[in-house]
């Protein structure tokens, strides 16, 4: 029998990446939403966190990081380089110098079967990525934080010898949460080391909320902790925000108050979201396209940047400004539109043929 989906915890995935949309459609609020949402990623992949018993079970474990993860950040990465050169004929991409008048953009050359290859070598090892996959650090960080979790766990189980691992994996949690502000503070993050270190605490989180787990509440009482939450994150906000990507963040405490608060906020919402369905059924299918709507958010947003140049008469090359190119006003809007629709669209075919696969494999 398959397993029954928690449509709350994929509403809670949809809703975070709903906000790394927002994040990075130009939306003014974008400090706030950073001070939380790609922590809550961290926390949920603890939530689900399972390891089954022996080296069989690690080895398991492994393997379906390897499709999962791994596979999709070498995959996305060498396809984008492979479409560089039709890319810059597009002006998704560009070599013309004028597109560093705009900070944050670079100039693209076009690539050999060697340079192909090449690449493809170090997107194996997580070194460097691609511009249009740059929201790909996050699964390399997952993939890290994954692994040596389980690694860590299973070495814990043997220690122990089948006593409980949760305090020694705080224990462990705590030490790398240090070592990465430590990263954080002198800006060492080679192989995104740094934010590995980073967010092994937040993953241990997840593991945490799950262990205790959480009592039913009424409507007004999940509204009355959303808002809570909210305005702790709002009071945090002066002191500094969270830029994982780059393992930046005021403190080691900073981080885990910000990171707990969002959970609170984005759990009590995707609860409150379910009880009316067609928001939470929207969430939850959105939940369920993470992956694809990480790949390809970058990529649907450009739609929406040659619309703009329609309309205004602007030079092509614009077109490659990333991440976006059009601010102030909807565009924000336009652009999280298009950069969550594309992707569900784009994840369809993939999913209706996966869904046929599992059924046809199930016994009658």
């Amino acid at each position: 029998m398959a397993k029954q989906r928690d449509g709350v915890l994929d509403a809670m995935r949809g809703i975070g990446i709903v906000l790394m949309v927002v994040g990075h459609s130009g939306f003014a609020g974008t400090a706030y939403i950073y001070l939380f949402h790609m922590a809550l990623f961290f926390m949920l992949s603890g939530y689900f966190f399972r390891l089954g018993e022996g080296l069989s079970g690690l080895r398991h474990f492994c393997v379906r990081r390897l499709v999962t993860l791994w596979l999709p950040f070498v995959a996305a990465n060498t396809v984008f380089t492979a479409c560089n050169n039709l890319f810059l004929k597009l002006n998704i991409l560009t070599n013309d110098a004028r597109i560093l008048d705009l900070p944050g953009n670079q100039i693209t050359t076009p690539v050999t079967l060697k340079d192909i290859m090449g690449r493809t070598v170090h997107w194996c090892v997580f070194d460097g990525g691609t511009q249009l996959g740059g929201a790909l650090w996050f699964v390399q960080a997952l993939f890290q934080i994954s692994i040596v979790y389980a690694v860590v766990e299973f070495a814990l189980r043997k220690l122990l010898a089948g006593r409980d691992t949760l305090l020694a994996q705080g224990f462990v949690a705590g030490v790398l949460l240090i070592l990465g502000w430590q990263c954080s503070r002198t800006g060492w993050n080679v192989w995104g080391l740094g934010i590995a270190a980073s967010g092994y605490s937040l993953f241990y989180l997840g593991v945490l909320v799950r262990r205790v787990g959480q009592p039913a509440r009424t409507p007004a009482v999940r509204v009355g902790l959303a808002a809570a939450a909210a305005l702790v994150l709002a009071l945090l906000l002066p002191f500094g925000s969270v830029g994982l990507a780059a393992n930046q963040y005021p403190s080691w405490l900073f981080l885990l108050m910000a990171s707990a608060a969002g959970w609170i906020l984005v759990y009590e919402c995707a609860h409150l979201a379910a009880l009316l369905p067609p928001l939470g059924k929207t969430l939850a299918a959105l939940g369920r396209a993470t992956m694809p709507i990480v790949i390809l958010h970058f990529l649907s947003f450009k739609l929406v940047s040659w619309v703009g140049l329609q309309l205004t008469g602007g030079e092509s090359y614009l077109l490659a400004a990333f991440p976006t190119l059009f601010t102030g006003g909807a565009w924000w809007l336009a652009y999280t539109v298009v950069g969550l629709a594309l992707p569900l669209l784009a994840y369809q075919p993939y999913r209706a043929v996966k869904q046929a696969i599992l059924k046809k494999g199930r016994p009658s």
